[in-house]
C-alpha cells in the first residue's frame, strides 16, 4: 500500500484486500466443491463410525463400486458429446450374457468371452449413435427405446431365468472374485478403465473434439469436425464400458439373471452427474466421476453400516441427483450469460 497517505485511503485499501481474498478464496472453494465434500464426509463418518476407515472396509467401498464406476466413465463420454443415453443398463445385461453363453460352452475359452462382452457392448453403442445422429431423435427417446429393445433381446438371449457359470471356469470367475496382494480384480478393473478414460479424454485429439462438439456442435462443423463420427465415437465408448461391467457383474455373482437390477441406471447416471459432468455437454472430468463415484459409495456405505432401510438410502440418492441437476442448470445459465 505504497504512496497512500490519509487513514481513510489505508481503510479503503486494507478493505479491497480482504475483499479481493474473500472472492479468490470462495472461488477455490467453488473449484474443489467435490473434493471438499468428500473430505468432509471422511471426516464426519470416521468420527462417528469405528470401522469406516478401516482396510477392509474401504475395500468393500471400491469393490462394490466397480460396476457402477466403469459405466459411469462410458456415460460421461456421451454426456461430454451433448448427448445422452439410457440403455447402458440393458447393453450390461446383455453383454453379460453373452459373455455367460460362452464360457458355459466352453468353461476354457476364458479370453474370448472376455473379449466377446465389450465387443458386443462396443456394437450395440455403435447402434445406438448411429440411431441417434441419423434420425435426429432425441438422445433420451432414442435411447429409452432401444434399451427395451435390447433388453428384450437379452431376455431372449438368456432363455432362463437364471444362467450359471460352472465352477470349472476358474480364471473366468476370477476375475470378479479373485484377488491380488488382497485387493479385488475388479478394483484394478476399474482403475484401468479410469485411467484409459483420463488419456482419451486429456491425451488424443478425440478428446478435445468431444469437448467442442459437446460445446458447441455448430461451431466444430464450422471448423471442420466429423461431429456425427466423434458421436457415435462417444457411444461407442459407453457401450464397450457397459461391457466390462457386464462381464464384471456375472464373473462375480458366477452367473447371470434375466430379472435385471434396474437401480444400476439411477446409481450411475447420480454418480456422473453428481461428479460434475454436464447434462449440456462440453463439460465433465474423470477426476469429477472418481470423486462423484466415492461420494456416492461412501454415503451407501455409511447406510449400510448404519442399517439404514433400501427406501432411505434411495431417497438420499435422488436429493444428491436434484442438487446436482439443479446445480449444473444454474451453471449453465452462468456460462450462458
Amino acid at each position: 500500500m505504497e504512496g497512500l497517505s490519509t487513514p481513510a485511503e489505508l481503510a479503503r485499501a486494507a478493505r479491497f484486500q480482504r475483499a479481493r481474498g474473500a472472492r479468490a478464496l470462495f472461488a477455490w472453494a467453488g473449484r474443489n466443491a467435490l473434493t471438499l465434500i468428500f473430505l468432509a464426509l471422511c471426516i464426519l463418518l470416521s468420527a462417528t463410525l469405528p470401522t469406516f476407515l478401516t482396510l477392509g472396509n474401504w475395500t468393500i467401498i471400491l469393490q462394490s463400486s466397480a460396476i457402477i464406476g466403469v459405466m459411469g466413465f462410458g456415460l460421461s463420454f456421451v454426456m461430454i458429446s451433448g448427448s445422452f443415453d439410457l440403455s447402458f443398463a440393458a447393453t450390461m445385461l446383455l453383454a453379460g450374457a453373452v459373455s455367460a453363453r460362452i464360457i458355459m460352452l466352453d468353461d476354457q475359452a476364458t479370453v474370448l468371452a472376455l473379449l466377446a462382452g465389450p465387443l458386443a457392448g462396443a456394437v450395440v453403442g455403435v447402434l445406438n449413435g448411429t440411431v441417434v445422429v441419423v434420425t435426429g431423435i432425441s438422445p433420451l427417446l432414442a435411447t429409452i427405446a432401444t434399451a427395451m429393445l435390447i433388453r428384450a433381446f437379452a431376455v431372449l438371449y438368456v432363455m432362463q431365468t437364471w444362467m450359471e457359470i460352472p465352477r470349472s471356469a476358474a480364471s473366468f470367475l476370477w476375475l470378479g472374485q479373485g484377488s491380488l496382494r488382497g485387493i479385488p480384480i475388479s478394483i484394478f478393473l476399474l482403475a484401468g478403465v479410469a485411467a484409459a478414460s483420463f488419456i482419451l479424454l486429456n491425451r488424443t485429439g478425440f478428446g478435445r473434439m468431444l469437448y467442442a462438439v459437446g460445446a458447441s456442435p455448430r461451431a466444430a462443423r464450422v471448423a471442420g469436425l466429423r461431429d456425427e463420427a466423434v458421436r457415435i465415437g462417444a457411444f461407442m465408448i459407453c457401450g464397450a464400458c457397459a461391457g466390462i461391467a457386464g462381464v464384471i457383474n456375472v464373473s462375480s455373482v458366477g452367473g447371470l439373471s434375466a430379472v435385471f437390477n434396474i437401480s444400476y441406471l439411477y446409481d450411475v447416471i447420480t454418480v456422473v452427474v453428481v461428479g460434475g459432468v454436464s447434462f449440456f455437454g462440453g463439460v465433465g472430468t474423470v477426476y469429477g466421476v472418481v470423486l462423484g463415484l466415492l461420494i456416492i459409495g461412501v454415503l451407501k456405505n455409511a447406510m449400510i453400516i448404519l442399517n439404514t432401510p433400501y427406501y432411505a438410502q434411495s431417497m438420499v440418492g435422488g436429493v444428491f441427483l436434484l442438487l446436482a441437476i439443479g446445480l449444473d442448470s444454474w451453471l449453465r445459465k452462468r456460462r450462458a450469460g
